[in-house]
């Protein structure tokens, strides 16, 4: 149960799921004008946004590790994902619902019922999944408590004095009891008939394995824990008898609590993989068909069926290769870009791209160039947003301990106290599946004028109630940060048709995305025939699409946000733009979009449509 506390996969703000068998979703009148009273309205926002701060402290108060994202101190102790504490929590939010459901919704202003349903209609979605819990895999090659305790006490127990390092080694000597409880999770899931594929394992093996390596387990060089841990106490800059006394209750902890709980979570996994299918597909479990229907509602902020997601994806793929086909010539290919095979020009243009050696000095030019686009870029801003926000953002290589389970890229929010930035990784171990001509519109995405730019901003927006803070939506987010980098030909930040023919296989990767997981867990269609789809429409490998492709597997319909996002974006632009005519001004909208705070995409268009009006009526002359 609860998808999110248990794994904390790499999105990891999703809303918990509570459950509920006989829920009847809300219906919410959204045309229906009633009058209310100055003391209705009155008593209807106090309640509501006391509704607001309770759901926030909630969230705070079952999550030590949310706390600590957040960037609050004082974390000694992990989440506690028992089933008696997970019934607990289901109770709490289900009460909370009941409370929200009592609001006189009529009585709320425009702002007060945008964040009344926002809340609402995210709580009601998770508890429709409630009966889903075990279909989502509490361990993937990408996610899993085993790599989250690491990324928390690395990136997000800073040590500033010698309370902060009692903490950290007090969350040290919990990890067994954290990891019992998931190991029960993943064990009655089994039983259960709900196994991780076959392919899980290796990766999170080797992760184990890669968190276990160096002092003070083995004679070799520092492991990941020993060297933070050892940084961080150094940098007091404590009496060396101090100092000590800390470093030795650390390492005690670490041989005698953190090793052996690896090495019993380790030979769990090890039993569990016997047993685990080679490969698995929403469809291939019982109700796996409605479970996905949901997490494509839940993913895309649409009503629309796989059926209608796929053919959308067949549709945007044969545009973005028309487009890729008349870009060609403009690169030098030799052939007739009309007629040859998409295999022959994309072969040709791999065949000539740029790729950074795998050394030492190529990680560091890899890593140099990434933050020379990010740069350049953010000096472009001001000219086209007219709201820019003041949290920094940071560039930086994956740690070596998850090199092998991460992707070729992701971004991870500051704190939102703003003492740590917002930050850009980049996977050298992967950075040969990136020619350089791609790596343009990826940090654009990534970085600036994508996630970060998203985030930093709906952070920085003290309007927002703080609840607001945690809930994250797909289409939104990821739509947006596809958005950017076409938003980035305008802001000049392609300097090449090269890289301009980068960005548009990135997008035909997204596109794919749609066909390939709407075949996968809708369709019938094995892992050859994803691969075979994708390696005959983009310039990706076999060894790519693999990879590509059991991340579909394992995270059903989360791919399908990111071009379901970008359309529905640019089509409220579109509706805004011809709302406002001569009125309108990307710069103004773009700011006034992201402020707004990650959404429901039928809420944003709400919200947008309502802020043109508005300036309709203040500006009505021009």
């Amino acid at each position: 149960m609860f998808y999110w506390l248990r794994s904390l996969p790499l999105f990891f703000l999703l809303l918990l799921i509570a459950a509920c068998s006989t829920l009847n979703p809300a219906t919410h009148e959204g045309s229906l004008i009633v009058a209310t009273t100055a003391e209705e309205r009155k008593a209807a926002a106090e309640r509501v946004t006391q509704l607001f701060d309770d759901y926030y402290q909630l969230r705070l108060e079952h999550s030590p590790t949310l706390r600590s994202r957040l960037g609050y101190r004082g974390q000694f102790e992990w989440d506690d994902v028992s089933e008696e504490a997970q019934a607990q929590r289901i109770t709490e939010f289900q009460q909370l619902r009941n409370l929200l459901l009592g609001i006189n919704e009529q009585a709320l202003t425009f702002e007060q019922r945008t964040q009344y349903s926002i809340l609402l209609s995210h709580i009601e979605h998770d508890l429709l999944l409630a009966k889903f819990d075990q279909h989502a895999y509490g361990i993937s090659q990408l996610h899993g408590w085993h790599i989250s305790v690491i990324d928390t006490l690395i990136n997000h127990h800073p040590v500033r004095d010698i309370q902060d390092v009692h903490d950290y080694i007090a969350r040290l000597r919990a990890i067994p009891t954290l990891f019992t409880q998931w190991q029960t999770h993943l064990v009655n899931a089994q039983q259960a008939g709900f196994t991780p594929p076959a392919f899980v394992f290796p990766a999170a093996l080797s992760s184990i394995d890669a968190i276990l390596t160096g002092e003070p387990f083995d004679g070799s060089d520092a492991s990941p824990l020993w060297d933070d841990i050892q940084s961080k106490i150094h940098q007091l800059n404590l009496y060396s008898n101090s100092a000590n006394l800390l470093l030795n209750q650390a390492r005690r902890a670490l041989q005698q609590q953190v090793k052996p709980a690896y090495q019993q979570l380790r030979s769990t996994l090890v039993t569990l993989s016997e047993n685990a299918p080679s490969e698995q597909r929403m469809s291939d479990l019982e109700n796996g068909h409605e479970y996905y229907s949901l997490l494509l509602n839940g993913y895309t902020s649409t009503a629309w069926d796989a059926n209608t997601i796929h053919e959308i994806g067949l549709t945007e793929v044969h545009r973005i290769q028309r487009e890729i086909r008349q870009l060609m010539p403009r690169l030098g290919y030799p052939g007739n870009s009309n007629t040859d095979a998409l295999n022959e020009l994309f072969a040709w243009q791999e065949a000539q791209a740029d790729r950074f050696p795998e050394t030492h000095d190529g990680e560091l030019a890899f890593l140099g160039y990434q933050r020379l686009l990010v740069g350049n870029m953010a000096e472009r801003l001001p000219y086209f947003f007219t709201t820019l926000p003041q949290t920094p953002i940071a560039v930086k290589a994956v740690e070596p301990y998850r090199r092998d389970s991460s992707p070729i890229a992701f971004y991870q929010r500051p704190s939102l106290d703003g003492n740590r930035p917002g930050m850009y990784y980049v996977n050298p171990k992967r950075m040969n599946d990136l020619p350089r001509y791609r790596l343009a519109a990826l940090a654009y995405h990534e970085a600036v004028p994508g996630h970060h730019l998203q985030i930093a901003m709906a952070q920085e927006n003290t309007a927002l109630p703080e609840f607001r803070h945690l809930l994250y939506y797909p289409a939104f987010a990821e739509g947006w940060a596809l958005y950017a980098e076409h938003l980035a030909i305008a802001m000049g930040g392609y300097d090449s048709d090269e890289s301009l023919y980068g960005k548009l296989v990135l997008e035909l990767w997204r596109a794919t995305r749609l066909v390939i997981d709407t075949g996968l867990h809708s369709k019938s269609w094995r892992t050859e025939d994803a691969i075979a789809y994708r390696t005959q429409n983009t310039p990706f490998s076999v060894e790519d699409s693999q990879a590509a492709i059991q991340r579909y597997l394992v995270l059903p319909g989360q791919a399908t946000s990111y071009k379901i996002g970008e359309l529905r974006i640019q089509a409220i632009r579109n509706q805004v733009k011809a709302k406002l005519g001569r009125q309108y001004d990307d710069a103004k909208f773009h700011s006034t979009l992201l402020q707004q705070g990650a959404m429901p995409l039928d809420t944003l268009q709400s919200v947008m449509l309502h802020w043109a009006d508005q300036q309709r009526q203040q500006y009505p002359s021009q």
